[in-house]
């Protein structure tokens, strides 16, 4: 398909509930899809339009919240990592992925796909934004024998702060190499990655993830002029989802440390318990007093009251209004990482709070519908699919 400026921006809004506070800001993704447009014409593609032996290229960003909000990558840090990448890795690709499901993340390579004519396939490695490269990477990190390419590119070109990495290494150890080079450089990294077969991918991706994000974004936005509660009830109804929380935030204690952005936000429920949410990059899990109410990969997402806008971890600031919405895991499409419990472990030391699995230090979660980390790749949605004014 060629989309066009309104298919764009119902992408990013939708990518942006998805997002669950983590995938880049609302801004930066308005503002990629608008330079995508000026560019030329992008295309996106059904999976199944594909060669099952063509290669397809993941497109990612790493970093903190803040340094993936908008402000630190242009497109031409992936056109600089995607030129490396083919004198690197000798391969050229037949289309672009996605690593994850975020209101900037679903452009990745619209831009690129604009300037050179390859396709955007409708094949992200995850349906909702995550906080770890492993989960962007397609199962490749259950094979440490296995050797890939990445190359990552970031910071003032010309300045002293500019990155230029490339690498192979099995996934896991090119992970930590780009997460570690963020974190020391305090700047987001542009990253091409993962050279992969088609018939590959379809058996590990979130097949679909952009087409269902249009559709969550189509919905929030033709229900946004009637007030977020009737944005919220009309979203519950297309994606099973429910609010967990309404009130204030009373505390957002965030702080970046090892290349994520984790910490506590506090909400201070309306006529009720306060609410804790976890946060690495995403919002992780929610608890009412040790009651765990919803667990990543559950998607959980933040609104501005007023404005019934989806919001970024960073954008819970004291004493703004919100509501927490939460959707199963059942009830998203998800990449087959999603399986893997044990990508929580590092998290969970980061954090200090258990997220699921063997050794936990917390209630299991209590979420309606929510089922152990055993579901099956892939799944998705059962229900039937159902003025701001335009930045594009």
């Amino acid at each position: 398909m060629t989309p066009d400026a309104a298919w764009l921006r119902a992408l990013v809004y939708g990518g942006a509930v998805l997002g669950g506070g983590g995938g880049g800001s609302l801004q930066a993704g308005l503002t990629a899809a608008r330079d995508a447009l000026a560019a030329g014409t992008p295309h996106i593609l059904a999976l199944d339009r594909i060669d099952p032996r063509a290669t397809l290229l993941t497109l990612s960003a790493v970093g903190t919240v803040g340094t993936t909000s908008g402000g630190g990558l242009s497109h031409r840090h992936f056109a600089r990592a995607l030129a490396v990448f083919e004198s690197f890795a000798g391969r050229t690709p037949a289309g672009f992925i996605a690593s994850e499901v975020g209101p900037r993340a679903v452009t990745y390579g619209l831009r690129e796909s604009a300037v050179t004519g390859i396709p955007v396939v409708d094949a992200p490695c995850n349906g909702r934004a995550h906080p770890l490269f492993a989960m962007g990477s397609l199962g490749l990190h259950r094979r440490p024998g296995l050797t890939s390419a990445a190359v990552a590119v970031g910071g003032a070109f010309g300045s002293p702060r500019y990155v230029e990495l490339a690498i192979r290494a099995n996934v896991t150890t090119g992970g930590r190499i780009v997460r570690e080079r963020a974190a020391r450089s305090g700047v987001a990294l542009a990253v091409a990655r993962n050279p992969l077969p088609a018939a590959y991918v379809r058996r590990h991706a979130a097949v679909g993830g952009l087409a269902y994000a249009a559709r969550v974004g189509r919905t929030l936005l033709a229900r946004l002029p009637q007030g977020c509660s009737a944005a919220l009830a009309a979203l519950a109804k297309l994606m099973g989802g429910r609010v967990i929380g309404h009130g204030r935030v009373a505390s957002a204690d965030l702080m970046e440390q090892q290349g994520f952005t984790v910490g506590q936000i506090m909400l201070a429920r309306t006529g009720g318990r306060p609410l804790r949410l976890h946060v690495c990059n995403e919002l992780m899990a929610a608890d009412d007093r040790g009651r765990r109410l919803a667990t990543f990969p559950d998607l959980i997402t933040l609104f501005d009251s007023q404005s019934g806008l989806p919001l970024g971890s960073a954008e819970a600031t004291e004493g703004r209004a919100v509501a927490v919405f939460a959707v199963s895991r059942t009830r998203l499409i998800l990449g087959s990482t999603m399986q893997d419990a044990g990508l929580l472990r590092g998290i969970e030391e980061l954090l200090g709070v258990a997220l699921g699995g063997a050794g936990e230090k917390s209630p299991r979660p209590s979420m309606v519908d929510v089922t152990p980390m055993r579901l099956a790749p892939n799944s998705q949605s059962r229900r039937p699919v159902a003025p701001l004014p335009s930045l594009l």
